[in-house]
């Protein structure tokens, strides 16, 4: 049996393997859309494609918070097993689908997509109930590590799925993201063995078990909470819809085949994979504050919508620009030469939508244990991972229609509302701040408050050291009058 300590590690290898297959099956289809909506047994309308991304994210905006009770009271590690067994389900069911003709390859695509989207989330977050208290003094940096890992799988999908199509098809395509989506529930049952183990090994179980009765309202949730949530659902709601349409409005506005738009959508998920791991380090050795914390996610939110209104309506429609015809040319009475697809512009404003969404999703996750209750973790974790589902669920299907720059432009203006929902979650979270006396800042700079969460409220801990400087500073002052007034 290894040591405590390996199995710790052991218990994150799994974790962050499930979080890279549950990635990759997640988005396959987004690399696939212009296929499946030519190729058959598939044949999809642009409304039926709309339906499988709204159908996946749909179950997410209630099952994260099912997730959480659920953790609460089974244990997290547990509830984790039983859901990546739902994926698992799906991935079969859509790798299936490529044998099936006529309509029941949809039916099936269509049901193992639900059974994946129900699933989906809950992977995503569940790991943090199980997975944080082990890691509380480094927990920050290994969000960026798991986030990093996680988001490979979106770049392998987006990387490979175009080389899968042409070996073999979309039956190739769709298989290969299946198998590696279904073979997560072998690392997840592992998890749930070992945190069973480290569980025996330490107090966790006992503590587990005199945690109180779920009882504590959402109004006792603070303000700066739900704007933090409001937040989370504008980053995602602004660019995860992106995943599915982009590919084929690069392709129709820029003119790109479907390799090199696939390859573009490498960006924002690449820059996940490059800026998560050092970026929870920076956090984790500087002690960023919460407040902190949100002014950055406002500020890595902000230059989002403005990529996004460049990709809407930069160059012309219906195909590549066309450069300026050229005089002699247009006297000798030729037609001008087509012109090669100019790549530079949305490739920049790809790399500038992907680079903050790095930031901004990296904080979402970093910031959960500072914003939340430590006794209300785990169904905190269901309610973000609610809200994160919310807006990319909604808008394709009540939303988006065939013009797929009004839809970017949808997708930016979200991006604007979560830009000021987390600007005034800063100004919240500064507000509740109280300025501490020399004695206290002394007490805070030896431990400081915005640590990885160890139990302790950090509320609590505050009012304790404040309570102990002024205590320590009355004697002080009463002298010091008594000196002045002889």
């Amino acid at each position: 049996m290894p040591s405590p300590c390996g199995r710790r590690c052991l218990l994150v290898a799994c974790v962050a393997y499930g979080l890279f297959a549950n990635h990759w099956a997640r988005d396959s289809l987004g690399a696939l859309e212009v296929p499946l909506e030519s190729d058959a047994p598939y044949s999809l309308s642009a409304r039926r494609y709309n339906a499988l991304t709204s159908l996946y994210f749909l179950p997410n905006i209630g099952v994260p918070i099912l997730a959480g009770v659920l953790a609460h009271r089974f244990g997290a590690a547990a509830t984790y097993a039983a859901f990546f067994a739902i994926a698992a389900a799906g991935n079969g069911l859509v790798g299936a689908s490529v044998a099936a003709g006529g309509g029941g390859a949809f039916g099936l695509l269509l049901v193992g997509r639900a059974l994946m989207g129900i699933a989906y989330e809950a992977v995503d977050v569940l790991p943090i109930g199980f997975v944080s208290p082990r890691f509380r003094d480094t927990w920050t940096a290994l969000v960026g590590l798991l986030n990093g890992v996680n988001r490979l799988g979106s770049v392998t999908n987006f990387l490979l799925e175009p080389l899968l199509y042409r070996a073999g098809g979309l039956p190739l395509a769709l298989s290969v993201p299946s198998a590696v989506g279904a073979s997560g529930l072998l690392t997840a049952l592992l998890a749930w063995r070992v945190d069973a183990s480290l569980s025996r090994a330490d107090e966790a179980a006992a503590q587990r078990a005199e945690e109180e009765p779920l009882r504590t309202s959402l109004r006792s949730l603070p303000r700066v909470f739900f704007l933090f949530l409001l937040g989370g659902a504008c980053v995602y709601g602004a660019v995860v819809p992106f995943w599915f349409i982009g590919a084929k409005h690069l392709q129709s506005r820029f003119g790109m085949p479907l390799a090199t738009a696939d390859a573009l959508l490498l960006l924002p998920e690449g820059m996940i994979a490059l800026v998560a791991p050092p970026f929870g380090l920076l956090m984790d050795r500087r002690r960023w504050s919460l407040t902190k914390r949100l002014y950055w996610s406002a500020a890595s939110l902000a230059p989002i919508p403005v990529a996004l209104l460049l990709l809407a309506w930069l160059g012309p429609a219906g195909g590549a620009p066309a450069l300026a015809p050229n005089v002699t040319t247009l006297a000798a009475g030729n037609s001008p030469p087509p012109a090669a697809p100019n790549l530079l512009a949305p490739a920049l404003a790809t790399l500038v939508l992907g680079t903050g969404y790095a930031f901004a999703q990296n904080l979402i996750w970093a910031s959960l244990t500072l914003v939340a209750p430590p006794k209300l973790l785990n169904l905190c974790s269901g309610l973000t991972g609610s809200s994160l589902n919310l807006l990319p669920s909604a808008l394709p299907l009540l939303f988006f229609g065939a013009n797929s720059s009004t839809n970017l432009t949808t997708l930016a203006a979200v991006g604007a509302v979560g830009v000021a929902a987390y600007s005034w979650a800063a100004v919240e979270s500064t507000a509740r701040d109280r300025p501490l006396l020399p004695a206290a800042a002394t007490v805070a700079a030896a431990a400081p408050l915005t640590a990885a969460p160890d139990g302790d409220d950090f509320e609590e801990r505050l009012d304790a050291l404040v309570e102990e400087a002024v205590q320590g500073e009355r004697p002080r002052r009463t002298a010091g009058g008594g000196g002045r007034a002889a």
